[in-house]
């Protein structure tokens, strides 16, 4: 009867250890649905992508594999065309993107709303991405005159919710990110730093 009982506990508290990672893998411009755990890049190639696009994740193990990476670094180049004249933008832009594909402890702050089939996996088609006010203002705050088009409006000053409503839903992506930003974490959320980003320089400030 003991036996029983202490398997049924052990099996509960394994059920609720949250894995590294919520989604894994390139389903199609899509990101696979995986609970799972952060694997190392599978050769230099994938690791050199990391080194040069997200410096502040140091070597080890990622939320994406290299054909994500590789995904990844293609759909930034217009936002770093955009941000090209201000460092601190395109430092920070950047972050925040490494950070919801790759980074190493996802699901810290990265949760699905909605998915759906893919042949014999699933992807997650929206997004929900917990932010913390430092982190989104920096984020806005260095890239906001840098150009209005990454705000989705050329006719008006770039507000935060512009920023952040445009970048996570508009014709051009696939993938719906509603942005959730708070001064205090929700239960069950920790944010990601926010202590590599840049403020300052020649062109822009935050």
């Amino acid at each position: 009867m003991l036996h029983v009982l202490f398997t049924c506990v052990l099996i509960t508290c394994l059920s609720r250890v949250r894995t590294d990672c919520v989604t894994y893998g390139d389903c199609d411009g899509l990101p696979c649905v995986s609970s799972t755990s952060a694997k190392p890049m599978s050769g230099e190639a994938g690791w050199s992508i990391v080194s040069d696009i997200c410096p502040h994740l140091e070597r080890g193990k990622f939320c994406c594999d290299d054909h994500q990476i590789e995904v990844m670094k293609s759909s930034l180049s217009k936002a770093d065309s955009l941000l090209s004249r201000c460092k601190a933008a395109h430092v920070n832009f950047r972050i925040l993107v490494c950070d919801m594909v790759c980074g190493p402890n996802q699901s810290d702050y990265l949760q699905i709303e909605k998915t759906e089939k893919h042949g014999d996996k699933t992807r997650a088609t929206h997004l929900k991405y917990f932010l913390s006010t430092t982190y989104s203002d920096k984020v806005w705050k260095s890239t906001k005159r840098e150009s209005k088009l990454i705000c989705g409006n050329i006719f008006s000053s770039c507000s935060k919710n512009d920023l952040f409503g445009f970048i996570g839903n508009n014709r051009w992506t696939k993938l719906r990110t509603n942005y959730v930003i708070e001064d205090t974490p929700s239960p069950g959320i920790k944010h990601a730093s926010h202590q590599h980003m840049k403020c300052g320089g020649e062109t822009c400030t935050c």
